[in-house]
């Protein structure tokens, strides 16, 4: 049994961990993609993306954002290990792995309760709030490493401020909405969330593929 576990964990440090993040892309992908194609009513530019939840693929929906938050829970953790402590600041890093776990843990939530049931709307609505600004924040920090570590190049860092401009003007525009006079402003969040989530899947994308090819 012993050396069973021994194998196993060889076999793991073995295997790139930006396949981790490979991993999160395609379930969330295939999660989000099967239940859109399962609800004929969705309209991606006037409905948000978990709404894809209230339609016939709600399964596959929720499944896919579940596991593709817990591959990026792993993804970071070994992200955050991959930094030089004499060229970044440990502050930093570890500020960036906290903010990481609590967002991919809020995202699993949002995964778990979704659905038209008021009490589960709230659960949900707070875990994708709190997902979207936890997100901001490690993302942010996290470029800030990949550009201050030698292990990466900087153009991966700079490539992540998209994601993180997104991100930004999507939470100043949610926020904008909650006032009476700007409730309008609703329209254009679905749009703006589905580019962010377009984003984010280019920030996955491009850093794993980049520790896959440099054996990070």
């Amino acid at each position: 049994m012993v050396k069973f576990r021994i194998n196993i964990n060889k076999s793991l440090q073995k295997i790139s961990f930006g396949v981790y993040g490979l991993l999160s892309i395609i379930f969330g992908g295939i999660g989000d993609l099967v239940a859109y194609l399962m609800y004929p009513e969705y309209n991606p530019l006037r409905r948000a993306v978990s709404s894809l939840c209230l339609g016939p693929g709600w399964l596959f929906f929720q499944s896919g954002t579940v596991i593709s938050g817990f591959f990026a829970f792993i993804f970071l953790i070994y992200l955050e290990k991959t930094f030089n402590e004499e060229e970044v600041n440990d502050n930093v890093r570890m500020c960036a792995k906290i903010s990481g776990i609590i967002s991919c843990t809020s995202f699993m939530i949002l995964g778990v309760f979704c659905g038209s049931n008021l009490i589960i709307a709230y659960i949900h609505g707070i875990s994708a709030v709190t997902t979207w600004i936890s997100g901001l924040l490690y993302i942010s920090l996290y470029n800030s490493l990949i550009i201050d570590s030698s292990n990466y190049s900087k153009y991966l860092g700079y490539c992540g401020l998209f994601t993180t401009f997104t991100l930004s003007i999507m939470l100043v525009f949610f926020i904008l909405h909650l006032f009476p006079v700007l409730r309008f402003l609703m329209i254009i969040l679905p749009s703006l969330e589905w580019l962010n989530t377009l984003s984010l899947i280019l920030w996955y994308l491009i850093i794993s593929i980049y520790v896959i090819h440099k054996k990070i």
